[in-house]
Order: structure tokens, then C-alpha cells, then sequence
């Protein structure tokens, strides 16, 4: 009798995940496959919690299960290794210790890239425990996805045809090395002839842990975390041809893995000194990997200002930046949206504190408001032209005068292609506690989002030109969805608006 060659290899890295190792032992050895088409290889990496009894009352019952134990090596690189050597899976998947996955989730993956060709798919994760995760998960469509877009998940939870892993010699960093995980999860974007992501259900439910030992949640050192940035931005640029395209995936990798500490929450928590540490690791990234002027090609404005002040070392610069971003906390919503020929029309509300940013102008608000209503509402069929549109809107600010600013967002699920529109003041309410914006989209600009689903975030600014931090624009009770030209504005799942231009002409 020949030996069965798996379908998929499972590895998973085991380190104190009691209690729940149990789950995703039961999970793992759930799956839907035939007999003989799965095998599970668990390293014990110095585990004392019961952990490594755990894995060998498992195996004794169930011979899929392979157990190593080891001394503990200090991070998951080494144990991951040690399980791809002995991997005989045509796919391998990694797996974390206190996750879980549905029942079908290794035969839909593999499915996939076998009718695909696919060389890696990603599975749709989920966060439980009040984990989150990308939004790339809900918002991408089903099926292939670019390595740009890709790269919005780097994490090792991935399906990988063996073939590349072994052609190549895949690994992973050994030692505590951040990011070790996505160094290999890059390398195999770069190399894939097609990635896949399968969005159609959750598939992957990723975890936090009670206890916080989640390696992401743990504290690191800032030089090492850059130092690894670095390394994975050098994976990148050699697997690019395209000179210009690997800087852009460099910039692109930045702006999530750099500018996350400068997000208020994370940024005002920090200690002075820390702050500076950043700021100086970040200047020099900017100066060694990322062409000048490129910043300036950010596609969120928010991003954009925080760039261009690292390039400048700008550390006060960043200080205000950040601490001026609270006053555009808000939340925004919906209340009506038209399709008058050649343009998209939208009246957004948000509440006060984007208005707070103002409170000087506050008085004259809203009889400026009500002027620059009336010549929105007259301009609007002339927006559709290019010529007329710039001087419509130099006439609505003259008469609107300086005030609060909101600017929309629109950003596409699969290319990720964002437009900003600064919106006109339309209303205020007899509280000043609510404004009311009025955005015209030209049928032009959502032209460039042919065939793509589009989401709608604002961004509050300051008269001095700071920018708070983008938010999701929702739908309010029974605003008016206009449908028209091939377009079709709704409601999400999580009540948030959409435009689906996936039809459109």
C-alpha cells in the first residue's frame, strides 16, 4: 500500500496556549477532509503550562497529529520551521495556538487554488475576544487580489502551495525577530504567480487572549521593529521588476506598519522620548527607502500631512498634529443622496465637535450656511462640467466664508483608489450641536471606480489646514438612496454607505 500524500500540512506553534490549545486541537482535527488528506504537526516550544500534555493526550487519539517538543526557542519562527521541514502536505497552512477555524475552511482553500492555480489564499479571518481585523477581510471581493492589496495582511494564517515553499526555501527569521512572520508572508506574495482571498464567510477566527499574551500585544523596541520594516520593504523592492511599483508598495507598506503609532491613541500615550525615537527611525526610513515627493502621493490626506512631517523631522509639528485630531472626532451620517444628471449629490451630517474645531466663526455660521445653501442648490447642474465647477466653488466659499471643513473620502474595495471632495457647508442646527455638508461627485470621478464597490469616510480640517482622523460615513434612518446611470448606492451590513459601481457604464 502506497502512502497517501496529504492534501494540507497544518503547523502550529505551541507556547503556554492553555486553555485554548483544546479548541484548536478540536477545530483543526474537525476539519471536512477524506481520510488521509490531512496531517497536523505541533512543536511544544518549551511550553509549562500543560500545554505539551495537552498536545500528547491529542495525538494518542488521533494519529493525523504529530507532537515535537523542544526547548522553548523564545518565538514561533523556529518551532514554524522545524514543522515545515517535516511537512508533506501539496499545501501547508499555519495555524496559531489559541485560534480556530470553521470545519470547511482547509477544503474550500484548497479548492480554490487548485481551480485558480493560486500559489497562496487567504482565508476571510474574524476577530473574537473584541480582536479586530483589516477591513481588506469584508471589503475585497471574492477571488484574486493584487499583491498591493495583499499586503494589507501579512500575518503567517495563509494557505501556501508547498511547491513555492520548497523551490524557494521558504522560512521564517529565527530568534525574537518582529514581523518575522510577515517577512515569509511577503516573500510569497512576491513569488505567487496568483494570489487568491477568499471572502465569501468567515473562515479564520483569530483570537485574543484573556491573559495578553498575544505576541502583538506584547511591548517591543522601536529599532527592531524598524529594522524589520526595513527588511520586509527590501523583500519587496527585489521582488518588484517595476522600479516605480516597488517604491509604491514600500510607501504603501509604511503608511500601515509607520504611521500606525502616530493613530491618538497610541501616539498621546506614549513618553516624550518615545515619541522622538519614532520620529528619528521614521525620518531616516523615509530618506533611505522612499523617493522625495513620493509622500505627497498618499491617497488619504490624513496620511499625507503625517509624511510629509516626518519627512521634514518635524517633531512639534507632529505633536499638534496629533493633538489637534481629537477635535475632529465626530461621527457621520447619511441623510440624503440624488442623481440629477451627470453628478452624485450627497448631504452628509455630522455632530458637533468638527464644528468645535471653529468655535471663533461659530456666530456667523449659519446665516453664511443658508447664503452658500442657496448657491449650492443653483450651481449644482453645473458641476458636472469641469470648466464651470471650479467657479462655483470659489463662489460658495466666498459667501460660506471661513468655518468648520469636511472633506469625503471615497475609497474603492479592490484597487483601493481614494478621492477626496471638500464638502460645502449646508446647514447648521438650532443647537450647533449638528452640520450639515453638501458633496457634488462628477460622473467623471466615478468613472475611475468602474466595476468596484465604493466606501465613504469624511475627514474633518482645520482652518490652518490639520486634519482629524477619517470616519465611516453610516445611513441614517430613511435616507433617500438615489439609484441611477449604472450606480447604486446602500446600506452595508454594519449600516455603513456604499456605492456599487460594479454595473456601471
Amino acid at each position: 500500500m502506497v502512502d497517501q500524500t496529504p492534501l494540507v500540512s497544518v503547523i502550529i506553534p505551541v507556547y503556554n496556549s492553555m486553555p485554548y490549545l483544546t479548541q484548536t486541537l478540536s477545530s483543526v482535527l474537525a476539519q471536512d477532509l477524506p481520510d488521509g488528506a490531512l496531517e497536523v504537526i505541533a512543536v511544544d516550544d518549551g511550553s509549562t503550562d500543560g500545554s505539551g500534555e495537552e498536545l500528547d493526550r491529542f495525538a494518542a487519539l488521533d494519529a493525523r497529529l504529530t507532537v515535537i517538543h523542544q526547548p522553548n526557542s523564545g518565538w514561533p519562527g523556529m518551532p514554524r520551521n522545524k514543522g515545515l521541514a517535516l511537512a508533506s502536505g501539496e499545501f501547508v497552512f499555519f495555524m496559531d495556538s489559541d485560534d480556530t477555524m470553521a470545519p470547511d475552511a482547509l477544503r474550500v482553500m484548497a479548492q480554490m487554488a487548485q481551480e485558480d492555480g493560486a500559489d497562496v489564499v487567504i482565508p476571510r479571518m474574524q476577530g473574537t475576544g473584541g480582536r479586530g481585523v483589516q477591513g481588506l477581510f469584508t471589503k475585497h471581493p471574492h477571488g484574486k487580489i493584487t499583491v498591493n492589496r495583499a499586503m494589507e495582511t501579512i500575518s503567517p494564517q495563509k494557505l501556501f502551495r508547498m511547491s513555492l515553499v520548497r523551490q524557494h526555501q521558504l522560512g521564517f527569521p529565527e530568534g525574537k525577530v518582529r514581523l518575522e512572520d510577515g517577512m515569509f508572508v511577503a516573500r510569497a506574495y512576491v513569488l505567487a504567480t496568483r494570489i487568491d482571498i477568499f471572502t465569501e464567510r468567515p473562515l479564520y477566527f483569530i483570537a485574543t487572549r484573556d491573559d495578553g499574551q498575544n505576541i502583538s500585544a506584547q511591548s517591543f523596541d522601536p529599532a527592531g521593529y524598524d529594522q524589520s520594516v526595513r527588511t520586509i520593504a527590501g523583500i519587496l523592492r527585489e521582488g518588484t521588476p517595476d522600479a516605480a511599483a516597488g517604491d509604491r508598495l514600500v510607501l504603501e507598506l509604511f503608511q500601515r506598519k509607520g504611521l500606525r503609532f502616530y493613530a491618538p491613541k497610541r501616539w498621546l500615550k506614549m513618553k516624550p522620548e518615545r515619541q522622538a525615537a519614532w520620529i528619528r527611525l521614521h525620518h531616516q526610513f523615509m530618506q533611505d527607502l522612499i523617493p522625495a515627493g513620493l509622500e505627497a502621493s498618499a491617497a488619504k490626506a490624513t496620511d499625507a500631512s503625517k509624511l510629509a512631517l516626518i519627512r521634514a523631522s518635524d517633531l512639534e509639528g507632529m505633536r499638534e498634529l496629533v493633538s489637534a485630531a481629537s477635535q475632529f472626532e465626530h461621527a457621520a451620517v447619511l441623510a440624503a443622496a440624488t442623481a440629477p444628471a451627470g453628478v452624485l449629490d450627497l448631504k452628509i451630517k455630522v455632530n458637533r465637535p468638527v464644528a468645535a474645531a471653529s468655535r471663533d466663526t461659530e456666530k456667523t455660521v449659519p446665516a453664511r450656511a443658508k447664503a452658500a445653501s442657496v448657491v449650492a442648490l443653483a450651481a449644482t447642474p453645473l458641476q458636472r462640467w469641469k470648466l464651470t465647477r471650479g467657479a462655483t466653488r470659489r463662489l460658495e466659499e466666498l459667501v460660506a466664508g471661513s468655518g468648520p471643513q469636511v472633506l469625503l473620502e471615497l475609497s474603492g474595495r479592490k484597487k483601493n483608489k481614494i478621492t477626496a471632495i471638500r464638502g460645502r457647508l449646508h446647514s447648521v442646527s438650532a443647537d450647533r450641536t449638528e452640520l450639515e455638508y453638501h458633496f457634488v461627485i462628477p460622473d467623471e470621478r466615478l468613472r475611475h471606480y468602474r466595476g468596484d464597490i465604493v466606501d465613504a469616510w469624511t475627514v474633518g480640517r482645520s482652518e490652518k489646514g490639520r486634519l482629524g482622523e477619517r470616519v465611516r460615513v453610516s445611513v441614517g434612518g430613511g435616507a433617500p438612496l438615489a439609484h441611477a446611470r449604472g450606480l447604486r448606492n446602500y446600506a452595508t451590513i454594519q449600516n455603513n454607505f456604499s456605492i456599487d459601481l460594479r454595473k456601471s457604464k
